[in-house]
């Protein structure tokens, strides 16, 4: 929706901040419109409520944090996103190469906000890869937008313990890992990611981990020499469920993004990179059993904690009926220089 449409736009304070997450766009309507999926979150960077530095507390005392890492610059850097207050109902406007664009949906309760714009394919053609920006006249921001050509190869990679080490298989390792420790990248996948890349690969990172260390995680990749790609992470609430079920909460919501985003896109071939610590192995298989013709390879990386062993892939195989072989690998090094 263009932006001479008259919209009544709220003023935003200068303690409002905006993110624009990388995203995806692809071809609609036999190629006429590029179908943008932008998203990103508005909040406020207000001193936190009584209830959520409660919450703090309980988070530092669960991770058994000294007093040093409590108050370190990392650790506050994680959790920042947890204690801004959300813009519920704000209309938010973008430009995408120039031309201005009011939203049609407002920010949630949380703060997020996500719809899909379709452009013209004359807007969008001469450009490999084109840029959402947000302008108050404070602080600018932008974020790109990657664009999937109707073919070529595109990766799905998850993050936690597949390119960076988290111990998901432990509640107590992770949550340290997520929100008190430096973030360490597993060996080799950076050069590997970036020789597929260098080949026309395509990258998107979905993960469940939360959109509120969204920062840390951009600052991740880009430290370790990680190819960029389109971010598809998941929202999580501050509260004590949050460190009782934080396992049982990860495990949600990245079937249907990784399946929307094949099911969209049906002139690519994927590659599915993952680890056998969590469900990957078997969410994998059901998406390649629904997308035979797509799915040109799985990549699982061997987890200790919770190995994929003869019996699970017997099982995964019988229930699936796999025609897409699953590749378990220890070492980077084992999956090669080509995607596919």
């Amino acid at each position: 929706m263009d932006a001479k449409e008259s919209w009544d736009l709220p003023s935003l304070e200068s303690n409002t901040e905006v993110q624009l997450y990388p995203t995806v766009g692809y071809p609609v309507d036999r190629g006429s419109f590029w179908r943008i999926q932008v998203q990103g979150r508005i909040c406020q960077n207000n001193a936190p409520s009584l209830a959520k530095r409660l919450l703090l507390r309980g988070l530092i005392r669960a991770l058994d944090l000294d007093d040093a890492t409590a108050k370190s610059a990392l650790f506050h850097d994680r959790i920042h996103g947890f204690l801004v207050s959300p813009l519920p109902r704000q209309r938010i406007q973008v430009s995408i190469n120039d031309q201005t664009y009011v939203l049609p949906r407002k920010s949630k309760s949380s703060g997020l906000f996500q719809c899909r714009l379709d452009l013209p394919k004359k807007m969008i053609d001469g450009h490999p890869n084109c840029s959402i920006r947000w302008d108050n006249g404070i602080r600018p921001i932008s974020s790109t937008v990657f664009l999937a050509a109707e073919q070529g190869v595109s990766v799905i990679t998850d993050i936690d313990d597949t390119i960076k080490y988290t111990d998901v298989c432990s509640r107590r390792k992770m949550l340290r890992r997520t929100f008190a420790e430096p973030f360490i990248p597993i060996e080799g996948m950076a050069e590997v990611y970036q020789q597929w890349a260098s080949r026309g690969a395509m990258f998107h990172y979905v993960s469940s981990s939360p959109w509120q260390i969204y920062d840390s995680l951009e600052d991740f990749l880009r430290a370790a020499d990680f190819p960029v790609g389109s971010m598809h992470l998941k929202w999580f609430r501050l509260r004590d469920e949050l460190i009782k079920k934080w396992l049982i909460i990860r495990r949600k919501n990245k079937f249907g993004v990784i399946n929307n985003m094949v099911k969209r896109m049906p002139g690519r071939h994927f590659v599915l990179v993952g680890d056998s610590g969590e469900k990957d192995p078997e969410m994998y298989a059901k998406i390649a059993s629904k997308y035979p013709k797509q799915v040109v390879r799985i990549c699982i990386r061997q987890i200790d904690a919770n190995p994929i062993d003869p019996p699970r892939l017997h099982q995964i195989y019988k229930r699936y009926g796999m025609i897409v072989p699953i590749q378990v690998y220890s070492s980077a090094k084992q999956l090669g220089s080509s995607p596919a």
